[in-house]
């Protein structure tokens, strides 16, 4: 008579094994922490943070000589991408580009609160830290506007570049916070015309924003496109922008 009951006990007990395993593979992936430098450069402890995020396939050496370039005291967060791509790194998954608009707008959002958590733990870091400035090109420059957009309260001002401005506000922005956007107007990722039909769009809903383009210029940047972003960069590190 205890055949029957033995069996039935070990099968709940496999039932119950076979239920947390499937509870164990359907878990939501816990993100490991992003890979950062952060560094102070000429001075030792900068009242200025600068943002910078790299475009897919590069990473964040990129920033460094342009960060030189400022010749202004900075303390520098610059993140790395995730996921190896080419010679360099990537922030999403490789399906990002075949997503709806909706779908590329989440992943943008996931990514930049996970930067965002690195800028308060700089600040917590460095309280002496009283501007920050976020910038980035293509990718970089998706996140660089989507912190703007969704973090308001972490930034001062936001230079994205080769951006496709996904995303709305959810509340009203600062009237202090400033972005401006840069673009080459041969770019044949992101229609220049395109860029200045969303830009006028965002500031007839109070978004302050504003675009420089650039001729010949295609996804890429160039000198007169960095020496906008230089003198943008440093202000905003300084002080408030006109």
């Amino acid at each position: 008579m205890r055949e029957p009951r033995t069996a039935a006990v070990l099968l709940a007990v496999s039932l119950l094994g076979m239920a947390c395993a499937s509870a164990r593979s359907t878990a939501p992936e816990v993100p490991s922490p992003l890979v950062y430098k952060s560094e102070a450069v000429g001075a030792p402890q900068p009242e200025a943070l600068l943002v910078a995020l790299h475009f897919s396939g590069s990473s964040p050496a990129f920033w460094d000589e342009h960060v030189q370039s400022l010749g202004i005291p900075v303390r520098t967060l610059l993140p790395q991408g995730p996921r190896p791509r080419r010679d360099g790194f990537t922030w999403f998954q490789a399906d990002h580009e075949a997503k709806t608009g909706e779908g590329k707008t989440e992943d943008v959002e996931r990514m930049a609160t996970r930067i965002a958590e690195l800028i308060r733990e700089v600040r917590a870091a460095h309280p002496e830290i009283r501007r920050v400035v976020v910038t980035g090109f293509s990718y970089g420059g998706d996140l660089a506007w989507m912190l703007a957009l969704r973090h308001p309260e972490l930034v001062d001002a936001a230079v994205p570049m080769g951006t496709r401005l996904l995303g709305d506000p959810a509340r009203e922005l600062p009237a202090s916070l400033r972005v401006r956007v840069l673009q080459g107007e041969q770019d044949a990722i992101i229609p220049v015309q395109r860029t200045r039909e969303r830009v006028a769009e965002l500031k007839g809903r109070g978004v302050p924003i504003d675009v420089r383009t650039f001729p010949d210029l295609g996804h890429d940047v160039s000198p007169a496109l960095l020496e906008d972003w230089r003198a943008f960069v440093r202000q905003s590190l300084q002080g408030p922008v006109d």
